[in-house]
């Protein structure tokens, strides 16, 4: 992406992420922060570790953790259902739940898990407090809005210039259980901050 950026000389870049591709976005501003004037986040959480795992340092994480390895040796149908488990927590549509699975099913297995690992090293709040421009925040009601709604204001709590929406009766994959609504303020946001 970023020899992207520079080949094409592109400016007044506007990114739009979901989820690890939010993450993305964050580093890509920080790259380049004079080309990127606007941003969208869908369902990213810049330290999903301390979520899920509070006051647990990065350098606990090891790819080789007897978590990840039982991940990798499991047996495909185990597999499978494991994570059919985790698709049907990110969508209420049962047919994208079944696709979300298929798609896991079919990546490299080590990818998949260390990937993981790497989203749960992550932490860029401290990156934010250098993001200066309007700022789109949108995450997904389920399963509490008001716990989500917190969540998000302590992890956006060094982003400036931001509005923090969160959408009702969705998921993680907003895009599948509300696309109207996240179309909506996709465009408004753009009408009211690209020139």
């Amino acid at each position: 992406m970023e020899q992207y950026i520079k080949k094409e000389n592109l400016k007044n870049i506007t990114l739009i992420g979901h989820s690890m591709g939010g993450n993305l976005a964050i580093d890509i501003i920080a790259e380049f922060p004079s080309r990127v004037s606007g941003l969208i986040l869908v369902e990213s959480i810049p330290c999903m570790r301390e979520l899920m795992m509070p006051g647990v340092p990065a350098s606990i994480l090891q790819y080789n953790s007897p978590y990840n390895i039982s991940m990798i040796e499991m047996a495909d149908d185990d597999f499978k259902t494991m994570v059919m488990g985790m698709s049907q927590m990110m969508t209420n549509l049962p047919a994208k739940a079944e696709m979300l699975t298929n798609w896991a099913v079919m990546a490299d297995r080590k990818v998949y898990v260390y990937g993981y690992t790497d989203l749960l090293k992550l932490d860029l709040r401290e990156k934010l407090s250098t993001i200066n421009i309007p700022s789109l925040i949108v995450g997904a009601s389920f399963p509490d809005k008001e716990t989500i709604q917190i969540n998000y204001e302590k992890q956006y709590a060094n982003t400036k210039n931001k509005e923090i929406i969160i959408v009702e009766d969705s998921r993680h994959f907003i895009m599948f259980d509300q696309p109207q609504h996240l179309s909506e303020l996709i465009n408004n946001y753009l009408k009211k901050n690209v020139k």
